[in-house]
């Protein structure tokens, strides 16, 4: 896995600096950014238990750089119901233009650009890459998830502006009690700020999903509940939208979000993601990088984005992988709990082959049930989290012996020192997992 997740957040040179803090003392009292993350949410619409903004302060000095102005002008062109036509005027798609012309120089954009040509396989010219960001953030299309069709989608207003999902039968009626809804996409700190400033949104608290770890030591990203009021244009409230869980960078610049969602874009093309997430490390932070594709009337992903966002899993500590794991920072150790009594089952392994390791490892499956069970898009993995891709199908009752073929440096490999080989299927859920002690050469292990 390439480090271009950490490379475009490097060179971001437009970006803020961000602190937390503890207690009464911010980390970093000069920080652009002092982000107040208070209490955990209640989890529910109607309780909010942070009593202060989110954005306790934030450098508005640096809001005025043209990456910014330019960013900035685009949130309101756009309506935000679902379903509702959105008409591109002459003026709106001047600012588009005017947006791409202050991020294209960028160095974010750059290195996108060479990793996508280099890594990727594709290759665009400047002029032919402004092209494709132009298509893949702001054409207008129709999204039919679960075969129903939502109309007049973009990638930009989906990720950084938010979309109102309302009652079938909601009227924008003056004298109604504001219809309730929820808010779909809206992963843009700026926005965010600037609708909490003018009183647009309402921040609940936090909301991680983790074990132990209840609120990230990173500044750079936020997890939370909100609310926002959707008003007509007598500045009344009709509708209040409910987030019960979203969340979005904190710090890094428009061109930078740009950069790396793009990238997350072709490497779903080319099928470098899993399940739609990409697993990253960003200044120590652990994320799984979540990017959807449009979803044609057939059914399958098209070529263009629909959603993208992070996934906040937890800090670096101690589960570092080890020197000969490459030195990957996005190679991560996650916790599992161990377990061999599913459908499949890990029941043989050799770890330790007799004379060279290359292509001599091998792991034995075993389908207990008394139907075939298919093994595509699933894995097993290494005690690094390295994978060793599956597939074809297990037949009833069938043992399956599967080479570790080391085809890739980051692939899955056995140590010949304790270790653990676990299966995941292709929705990512593990399976199974074992562990055994050190391999002794040409030892065949039994796990059942």
């Amino acid at each position: 896995m390439s480090k271009i997740y950490q490379e475009i957040w490097n060179s971001d040179k437009n970006g803020f600096s961000a602190s937390l803090r503890s207690g009464e003392d911010w980390h970093n009292q000069n920080a652009d950014i002092l982000l107040d993350v208070q209490v955990e949410s209640s989890g529910k619409r109607g309780v909010d238990l942070a009593s202060n903004p989110l954005f306790y302060r934030v450098n508005e000095d640096k809001l005025r750089g043209q990456t910014y102005t330019t960013f900035i002008k685009l949130l309101d062109n756009y309506i935000s119901r679902l379903n509702i036509e959105e008409i591109v005027t002459v003026e709106e798609q001047e600012e588009i233009q005017l947006f791409l012309d202050a991020i294209m120089p960028t160095a974010p954009i750059q290195l996108a650009r060479e990793y996508i040509n280099q890594e990727l396989g594709e290759n665009f010219s400047e002029q032919q890459f402004r092209t494709k960001l132009q298509r893949l953030w702001f054409e207008l299309y129709s999204n039919f998830y679960q075969g129903k069709a939502t109309n007049f989608c973009s990638g930009f207003e989906h990720v950084f502006v938010g979309e109102a999902k309302l009652p079938s039968n909601f009227r924008e009626t003056r004298d109604a009690t504001p219809a309730l809804g929820e808010i779909s996409g809206y992963h843009s700190w700026v926005k965010f700020y600037f609708d909490e400033k003018y009183r647009q949104v309402n921040f609940l608290g936090y909301k991680y999903d983790l074990d132990g770890n209840v609120v990230p030591q990173t500044p750079n990203v936020i997890t939370l509940q909100m609310t926002q009021n959707i008003t007509n244009i007598h500045g009344e409230v009709i509708a209040q939208l409910f987030k019960k869980m979203g969340g979005f960078f904190v710090g890094s610049s428009p061109e930078c979000e740009i950069a790396i969602a793009t990238v997350a874009f072709f490497e779903s093309v080319h099928g470098k993601m899993i399940k739609d997430k990409k697993r990253t490390t960003i200044n120590g932070a652990i994320y799984d990088l979540v990017m959807y594709r449009n979803i044609t009337p057939t059914g399958s992903r098209g070529d263009l984005i629909r959603s993208f966002f992070p996934i906040f899993l937890g800090n670096e500590g101690n589960e570092v992988p080890p020197s000969n794991d490459t030195g990957r920072p996005d190679r991560v150790v996650v916790p599992i709990t161990f377990k061999n009594d599913g459908p499949v089952v890990i029941a043989r392994a050799l770890p330790n082959p007799d004379g060279e390791d290359d292509g001599e490892e091998w792991v034995e499956l075993r389908n207990i049930t008394n139907a075939a069970i298919s093994l595509t898009n699933w894995e097993m993995r290494d005690k690094n989290n390295r994978p060793e891709p599956l597939s074809g199908s297990l037949l009833a009752n069938q043992v399956k012996r599967f080479a570790i073929t080391r085809s890739k440096p980051d692939s899955m490999q056995l140590a010949n020192s304790p270790g653990i080989i676990s299966l995941y299927n292709q929705e990512g859920l593990i399976m199974a997992a074992v562990k055994y002690t050190r391999a002794q050469s040409g030892e065949v292990i039994d796990f059942i």
